[in-house]
Order: C-alpha cells, then structure tokens, then sequence
C-alpha cells in the first residue's frame, strides 16, 4: 500500500473544503450534508472524517481560510508606531474592504457567514469563533482610536470604544449591502472614499 504523503492528504483537504464552499454558498449551510460534501469532493465520508471531526469543524476550517489575512492585518494595527494612528487605521480598512470587493473566495465565503447560514446548534463551535474574531476587531480598532485620542486626533465627543463600534458596524454594513447588491456598493474601487467619509467624522474638528 502507497502511504499518503502530506502533500496528498493537505490536497485532499483543500478538495473538501473547496467542495464544502461551494455548496454551502449555492444550497445553504443547513441542507449541505457531509454526503453530498463528499460526492462532490470525490472522496468518502471517512475521507471527510479523517480531516474533520463534524461539519461545524469543517465549516470553521473554511471560515479560517479568509481569517488569517484580516488577523494579519489585525496585528499590522495593533503594532503600529505611526505618529497619526488614523493614518493605519484607514489604511487597514481599505485593503480589508478591497480583499473582499476583489477576492471571489472571500465574496462566497462572507456570503455563507452573513446570508446562507443557519446558526444552528451542530455550528454553535464556528459561530463561537466568528464572534471570538468580530470581538478581534472591535478591541484592536478600540486600542487604535485610543491611541489617537491620547495624541488628541479623536473627536472629544466620541470614546475609542464607540469610535470602534461605530466602524465595526459600518463595515458589517458595507460588506452585507455589497454581497446582496455588488453594484450599489463597489468596494474593490471605492474603498478608500467609503473608509474616509466615516473617520472624517471620527477626527477632532479643525
């Protein structure tokens, strides 16, 4: 019997996965099933299990494809020595906009998390993660805002925890208007424009 390598078996995983992705985008979470995951990835059920333990184990592998990038970007915030932190600020938000009005990976994938799934109990796990990762984003952009507060760039009348809601929120906002109308909502091209007409508001006047 030929052993499998660790090529052979990281490439039937990303075979699952990508199965798993694009049936999850066309037919929802809730009516995908492992079997049909299988019949399209061309492998067994005991293939699927032997690199996941559920489908909540394996729609979180699937959501951590798209993670990694924006954690990285996460950390580039987080590290930041710039004299005027808005300036990474805005510069996070729009690669992060960009990533997602030009990857189609992640267009499908965001459109599983924000318009195809069910959260159900068989995903509590990978809805624990996702929120585990928006709380992430919430705590970095506060720590940022906070930093320009402290350097006096931060509207007086708005806290870096509100700063920080309030561009989380607008972001989720963004990106659900442009997974349902793409057209209305160009972030590929108008990232940077949609990016500064918020923190315009977010600056200490003058």
């Amino acid at each position: 019997m030929v052993r499998r390598t660790k090529a052979d078996a990281e490439a039937t995983r990303s075979t699952i996965l990508d199965a798993a992705e694009q049936l999850f985008y066309e037919q929802g979470v809730s009516r995908t099933t492992l079997e049909k995951i299988a019949r399209a990835a061309g492998v067994t059920r005991g293939a699927i299990y032997w690199h996941f333990t559920d489908k909540a184990d394996l729609f979180n592998a699937m959501l951590e494809r798209i993670r990694l990038p924006f954690r990285q970007m996460l950390s580039e915030l987080d590290e930041s020595t710039e004299t005027d932190p808005f300036l990474r600020i805005r510069d996070v938000m729009i690669r992060s906009l960009q990533m997602v009005g030009s990857s189609e990976q992640h267009r499908r994938v965001l459109t599983i998390v924000f318009h195809r799934c069910e959260y159900i109990d068989e995903l509590n796990p990978a809805v624990r993660q996702q929120e585990r990762l928006n709380n992430e984003v919430h705590d970095t952009m506060q720590r940022a805002f906070g930093r320009a507060a402290k350097v006096g760039l931060l509207n007086p009348a708005i806290t870096p925890t509100l700063a920080a809601s309030a561009l989380n929120a607008y972001l989720s906002g963004l990106i659900a208007k442009y997974l349902l109308h793409p057209e209305q909502c160009d972030l590929a091209n108008h990232a940077a424009d949609l990016i500064d007409g918020l923190l315009q508001g977010l600056k200490k006047p003058g």
